[in-house]
């Protein structure tokens, strides 16, 4: 959790934590079940569903919280007072069901992609579509009044050199029109693809008529794309689409095995206080040699292993 909440100071170790992880993650997320707020917390300490229960009852009756039922799910959303209470900087929201299932099922899929990320050593924070939104208006005099295409949230690594590698998530729950795939969704994430050789763009659905059509079109921009230059397959490796029960299968594989976030940080010689370098005797040079061997080979296999090769004519 504190990987989506990295741009808020909460003392993990102070008796109002719970309070101010609930009034940020509902800043951060706009609408929350009580059920994925218990999951969220609990990604990073332990909470009772009778404390949590407590705490948003204190939060109701301040006024910085309000609460309402959706079927047998109890739904939470910051009240102005309660946006004012952390000094909120995203635009508060006159309406803050609008689209609710939309958000309440984006927020099930980051629940499933944090757990699956957290322990991952290279991950540097994960960006809700508000953040991302956010930043892209942040002192931007063109602006205002414009709509922004971001994903539903992303997830940041760090690669070697310690730039940042971007995994794009698309929640896709409603088709968009064909010439809106055509024209302006899938352009952007090829270019952004293109531009930058780590990135993964991840389409998930629970809809097999929605995953039909996507794989359609990504077929096409592969041909239209490979005609122009057969190197630009690779940008189709990086662009997957799937679906609600392979999601956490295919992103665990991802994870273990993409080779732009799994890297090994390079061995750093010991230095003495006079400037010297320590050196290691090589008495067994021959059984040296015969190990490192052993693990190019291994290397080797792992990363013909990750290399996920889109082919358009399996569909």
């Amino acid at each position: 959790m504190k990987y989506l909440l990295h741009g808020y100071y909460i003392d993990y170790h102070s008796n109002n934590k719970s309070k101010l992880c609930v009034l940020c993650l509902l800043h951060e997320l706009r609408v929350i079940s009580r059920r994925q707020l218990l999951e969220l917390i609990n990604l990073e300490f332990y909470l009772s569903m009778n404390g949590l229960k407590a705490t948003l009852r204190g939060l109701v009756k301040n006024n910085l919280v309000d609460k309402n039922q959706n079927g047998k799910e109890v739904y939470y959303f910051l009240t102005k007072e309660g946006h004012l209470s952390i000094g909120g900087f995203y635009t508060f929201p006159k309406v803050p069901e609008y689209n609710l299932n939309h958000h309440l099922q984006i927020n099930n899929y980051l629940i499933k992609t944090i757990r699956l990320v957290k322990d991952h050593e290279h991950l540097k924070r994960i960006i809700s579509e508000r953040r991302i939104v956010y930043e892209a208006k942040d002192l931007n005099s063109h602006a205002k009044g414009r709509k922004f295409f971001v994903p539903d949230f992303r997830v940041r690594f760090r690669d070697k050199n310690r730039l940042e590698i971007n995994w794009s998530f698309e929640i896709e729950l409603t088709m968009k029109t064909r010439r809106r795939y055509r024209s302006s969704i899938f352009p952007k994430y090829i270019k952004e693809l293109e531009k930058n050789k780590n990135a993964h763009v991840i389409y998930v659905t629970p809809s097999g008529a929605i995953r039909e059509e996507l794989e359609a079109f990504k077929r096409v921009f592969y041909q239209a794309e490979t005609k122009k230059d057969a190197r630009l397959g690779e940008l189709f490796d990086r662009f997957h689409i799937l679906s609600d029960k392979n999601f956490e299968t295919e992103l665990k594989y991802l994870l273990e095995t993409d080779p732009g976030i799994n890297w090994l940080p390079e061995k750093e010689n010991n230095l003495y206080q006079d400037g010297s370098v320590q050196e290691t005797l090589e008495l067994f040079v021959e059984e040296k040699k015969g190990e490192e061997k052993e693990e190019t080979e291994k290397e080797e296999n792992k990363s013909s292993k990750s290399k996920m090769k889109f082919n358009p004519e399996a569909f």
